[in-house]
């Protein structure tokens, strides 16, 4: 690869030197914030102490979470499946055979567009700030500390991301289970999880 590659304006050069310059300035911050805790506790109420802070604590990290999203979301409906690691869970997907939650959903596009993102990012601005979160995480692992050997979500998918579309649908109405007095509550507050009768969203380890 030569210098006018580097350059080419391409998306995926693009996207390949954002990365590294969310990365850097995850570095730096975390550099800036190092160097102010260490300094004695008079200097940290100056000036330049406070321009430190301004920068180490709100600019830079602001910028990190902005590219890791860009970077992390650029491609919403595809990029999940661009990346190797998730080869496993993209071919279930696409198994006809398979009687997973997330292959059903996409074999009959219950989700029309967005199927990962849509049940993977929360709902409201929460969600989008942990969305963005995941997104230099995902960065950070795929480019530099290296892809985990078993994948795995950090916890358990909340029930409500299910109920955000299935609560007051017929076919979900219709299941005595679903309305029962005792159980309609323990559904609602997440204290029975779907998934104690319903299929494994995804295959439960690697393949």
């Amino acid at each position: 690869m030569n210098g006018d590659d580097l350059f080419s304006g391409e998306l995926e050069n693009v996207m390949r030197w954002l990365s590294t310059a969310g990365i850097v300035f995850a570095l730096i911050s975390a550099g800036l914030i190092a160097f102010f805790l260490t300094r004695r506790p008079g200097w940290r109420m100056t000036p330049p102490a406070k321009w430190l802070l301004l920068v180490g604590f709100f600019l830079l990290p602001s910028t990190t979470m902005l590219l890791g999203n860009v970077v992390g979301f650029h491609r919403v409906k595809t990029s999940c499946a661009e990346c190797h690691v998730m080869d496993p869970w993209i071919s279930d997907l696409r198994d006809p055979k398979s009687t997973t939650l997330a292959a059903k959903h996409y074999q009959n596009r219950w989700i029309n567009e967005n199927p990962c993102y849509t049940c993977h990012t929360g709902y409201g601005l929460a969600g989008n700030l942990e969305a963005k979160w995941s997104g230099l995480r995902h960065v950070w692992h795929y480019y530099v500390a290296g892809v985990p050997e078993e994948i795995k979500m950090k916890r358990p998918l909340p029930v409500k991301t299910c109920l955000h579309c299935h609560a007051q649908a017929a076919s979900y109405l219709k299941i005595e289970q679903h309305v029962d007095p005792e159980m309609e509550p323990q559904i609602l507050s997440g204290e029975l999880s779907c998934f104690e009768c319903h299929a494994s969203p995804h295959p439960r380890k690697n393949r």
